[in-house]
């Protein structure tokens, strides 16, 4: 190699320790602040209501099309919403898993809007509704559920009543997995970033 051509090996080394240090401390950090209860009942699930039929009022429909009931939670996830930069981002959408004890629960996604100035932090609560009985039924699936289960020697009804009892104290842990979000840049330029948190659990509790 001549010497203009290690005189110009040397310049793009010296660039990219220098520069790409620089870009990802600009990247926004997303962290889980807390979790709060938004609304709970007392955990129950009803049997399967029987549908009429709109041909004859007297006839119900199969019963696998039938419905059932269940009591509700609402979880809000509170993340902090970092803008390291000097210059602002707009969050433009936003999307997690939610975990109860290593369980998958739930995928929440958010699309509001919302712009960060350079240095600043903002907040952002996402919303999560959980229905006991679809909460059952998901755990049904899987065998890696299914094993876990066996490990706890618990059923699915159990885990999930479990889970409705102890939410007010957090006394399990909640989590935020696979967490994605897209930023733009003044210039429509995305930038994705990853993220996840947990919160309570009996070590864990803030």
């Amino acid at each position: 190699m001549n010497k203009a051509g290690i005189i110009c090996v040397a310049l793009l080394a010296a660039i990219g320790f220098t520069v790409l240090p620089a870009l990802a401390a600009d990247v926004p950090v997303i962290t889980l602040e807390r979790v709060e209860v938004a609304s709970l009942q007392p955990f129950y699930m009803a049997p399967k209501i029987a549908v009429p039929t709109k041909e004859d009022p007297k006839k119900t429909e199969d019963k696998a099309m039938s419905v059932g009931y269940s009591s509700t939670i609402s979880l809000g996830y509170v993340l902090n919403i970092k803008n390291p930069g000097k210059e602002p981002v707009m969050l433009d959408e936003l999307t997690f898993t939610t975990t109860f004890e290593g369980f998958e629960t739930n995928t929440v996604t958010s699309y509001e809007d919302s712009w960060i100035p350079g240095g600043k932090t903002n907040q952002l609560r996402v919303l999560a509704v959980y229905e006991a009985h679809p909460t059952v039924l998901s755990l049904s699936v899987g065998s890696e559920s299914a094993q876990k289960m066996q490990e706890m020697k618990i059923t699915a009804p159990a885990l999930v009543k479990k889970w409705w009892d102890q939410i007010d104290d957090f006394a399990f842990p909640v989590e935020v997995a696979h967490g994605t979000a897209v930023f733009k840049d003044a210039k429509g330029k995305d930038i994705r970033v990853s993220f996840s948190g947990k919160w309570g659990g009996k070590a864990e509790k803030k």
